[in-house]
């Protein structure tokens, strides 16, 4: 079993790594959860690599003295491509958190300043609005999963909506104010981080949902009215949505 590892036996493990086999790096920033301190005993070790030039950006997922690291390698051109096409436009920059948060454990340099510049330049800017159809979609989804939550009288089934309702909830109402979102653990941060209240709140509605069908009902069905109201309230009759004309295939 794993133990509590400080975070001078990380950064260790993870200058090594670097030393051994990644010696071209211009760059190595420990993120994620022992960038922030919320470590537990079986983290893994997220570590973004820059270099100079790499033909292509990549992902994997290694062992190095025991401990489980989750490698990101970039240079700043592919960095800034996956910020800014790939992650930006969904609301989610996990790649500039890593950069804003973290530390970087070699010697800093022109290309770590400019990557550090680039990151805080993405985050600052804010996510992309929501486009109408988006809005529309994701106020349908929400009207149409409470009505499911609400009319269930089967407690697995009534979870399983709660927890996808909470993703959504979380996520409309960090866009809705211009605040990027997150996923898994990321999207109650963020939330926390934005509205505390509402993160308590939505929280205890999902738990609720466990124990007290009926309260949790109520306490979601009061949470939507809460994050729906500013941007058009629960939407059902005439939402509609056009698929593109060349999505058809030739009949049989």
């Amino acid at each position: 079993m794993s133990t509590l590892a400080s975070y001078d036996d990380i950064r260790g493990i993870a200058a090594r790594l670097v030393q051994d086999q990644y010696p071209g790096a211009v760059a190595a920033i420990i993120g994620g959860s022992f960038a922030s301190g919320r470590q537990t005993a079986s983290s893994d070790i997220d570590l973004l690599l820059l270099f100079d030039y790499v033909e292509y950006a990549w992902r994997s997922t290694i062992v190095a003295e025991g401990r489980t690291v989750e490698l990101f390698a970039h240079d700043l051109g592919t960095y800034t491509y996956f910020c800014r096409e790939l992650d930006a436009p969904g609301g989610k920059v996990p790649l500039v958190m890593m950069v804003i948060e973290g530390e970087n454990i070699i010697a800093s340099g022109e290309h770590y300043a400019r990557l550090q510049a680039l990151a805080r330049s993405i985050h600052a800017a804010g996510p992309p609005a929501l486009t109408v159809v988006a809005l529309q979609m994701r106020r349908y989804e929400i009207t149409t999963l409470l009505e499911d939550l609400v009319d269930s009288r089967h407690a697995g089934e009534a979870l399983a909506v709660a927890c996808r309702l909470y993703e959504v909830l979380a996520d409309l109402h960090l866009r809705a104010a211009g605040q990027w979102s997150g996923g898994g653990k990321h999207l109650y941060r963020q939330l926390h981080a934005f509205d505390a209240a509402t993160a308590e709140a939505l929280d205890a509605a999902l738990r609720l949902v466990a124990s007290d069908l009926e309260a949790g009902q109520r306490a979601y069905a009061q949470l939507v009215a809460g994050v729906l109201a500013p941007v058009g309230g629960p939407l059902l009759h005439g939402h509609s949505l056009p698929a593109p004309a060349h999505w058809r295939s030739a009949a049989d």
